[in-house]
């Protein structure tokens, strides 16, 4: 499996949607580079990757938190 960073942002957008909140959040506009990779676009805006990384979890956890609250008769 290949490093996360040298994942295309396209792919990374294509396996989780969130990504695209997190790409806004870190000011990367997502239709200008969603043929270079994680690296590349991390390289020329100045961003750790693994703050990308760190993002996206969070996202993940948000999501998860905010369905343990919800009561069975909500979850469709």
């Amino acid at each position: 499996m290949k490093n996360f960073k040298e994942f295309k942002m396209r792919e990374i957008v294509n396996t989780d949607l969130r990504a695209i909140g997190v790409f806004k959040k870190l000011g990367i506009d997502y239709d200008n580079c969603k043929e270079k990779t994680l690296l590349e676009v991390c390289g020329k805006e100045h961003i750790n990757p693994e703050l990308v990384l760190d993002y996206m979890a969070e996202a993940i956890l948000n999501d998860l938190t905010w369905v343990d609250y919800k009561m069975p008769s909500q979850i469709h």
